[in-house]
């Protein structure tokens, strides 16, 4: 799910010229979505909303090369920054596979085929970030016990935290997104976030029943028989999110009403360099877009909280059953990259990792 909060966070950084998740966060924009329905069926049941958006990469090569240049540098100098589909090798054991994900039902990206498609069917045992959201009733009942994370103490709206200028704009997109604003109002600023990071277009797609890349492959692989395992919860990604300073997620939602009509941008831009195998240059990007994306009081708790630690957990967690071979793992695509991405803590538990053509 957080890796869809990574996602969302690149949607919120680029607003801060973005979720990120590459990120939002699946199962974050799922309960969104879960404690929202009954308000947004109305607005999610237009035609006609088709997801568009520029490539933003093409545009700046167009009206700053230099800076260009320099992001594909910097993403040159990270770590595995390149590849979505890789081999996990130790002598003895059966190969495994990990693919980094994006949490979009777009069918460019949720789609199985080609190598991936066959390393699943082969696979023995699957593993994805989380299992909650397979099960409606068991998702529910989580959210349920959740709800207090999910909004904000009685006396308190973001009215009251938000600048002034933020007001008008955040309710129309709220609204727009089916959150009534008195609903929106006493919601965390992340849980709003997550709702109107998501283009409209695939709010109808996740209200229609169709799945993003995750759900996708546990939904394969629990057709074809395979086990399917979650490397967190939903809990533990929730308290990961509300643990951050309000202070860090109040000026990412600030920024993310900023985006405005570059949002659809962000997203295809996002879904381009998916696609590409760009992992890398995603956050060299942001730092193009939005130069204060990387300060402020927060930040350093999101990349730890959300990033690191949720690595070495999810690293921690899979070795065991990546030391017995045949596993097909699949993580958001941004948790793959870095000294400290999930290819290198692989790399030092003693696996070879190596990229591979999808």
């Amino acid at each position: 799910m957080i890796e869809q909060w990574h996602l969302f966070r690149f949607r919120v950084d680029f607003g801060k010229a973005v979720a990120g998740a590459l990120a939002g966060l699946h199962l974050i924009a799922l309960a969104v979505f879960l404690l929202t329905a009954s308000f947004a069926s109305h607005t999610l049941a237009q035609e006609g909303m088709s997801c568009s958006g520029a490539d933003l990469v093409a545009k700046l090569a167009l009206e700053n090369p230099a800076a260009l240049e320099a992001a594909r540098a910097e993403a040159a100098g990270i770590p595995n920054s390149t590849g979505v589909f890789w081999k996990v090798t130790k002598p003895g054991v059966a190969p495994s596979w990990l693919l980094g994900t994006m949490h979009s039902p777009d069918p460019r990206i949720a789609r199985i085929d080609g190598k991936v498609n066959e390393a699943l069917k082969s696979s023995g045992k699957v593993l994805v970030e989380s299992t909650d959201a397979l099960d409606a009733a068991k998702m529910r009942a989580a959210m349920l016990a959740l709800k207090d994370l999910a909004y904000l103490p009685k006396g308190t709206s973001l009215e009251s935290l938000m600048p002034q200028a933020a007001i008008a704009p955040l309710q129309r997109e709220a609204e727009a997104h089916g959150m009534p604003w008195p609903v929106a109002n006493q919601m965390q600023p992340w849980m709003v976030a997550a709702a109107i990071a998501r283009p409209m277009c695939e709010l109808r797609a996740a209200s229609t029943g169709e799945p993003v890349l995750d759900e996708l492959i546990a939904r394969t692989a629990q057709q074809s028989g395979i086990e399917v395992a979650g490397l967190e919860t939903v809990s533990e990604q929730f308290n990961a999110v509300a643990s951050i300073a309000q202070e860090f997620h109040v000026n990412a939602l600030a920024d993310l009403v900023e985006l405005g009509a570059l949002s659809d941008d962000v997203t295809e831009t996002t879904k381009l360099l998916y696609l590409s195998g760009e992992i890398g240059l995603v956050l060299p990007l942001v730092r193009v877009f939005s130069p204060k994306a990387y300060e402020g009081k927060g930040y350093a708790e999101f990349q730890d909280l959300l990033i690191r630690q949720r690595n070495a957990t999810m690293v921690e967690r899979a070795v065991p059953m990546l030391e017995k071979g045949n596993v097909f793992m699949a993580v958001g695509a941004l948790h793959l990259p870095g000294k400290e991405g999930i290819v290198a803590l692989l790399q030092d538990a003693g696996f070879a990792v190596e990229p591979v053509a999808r």
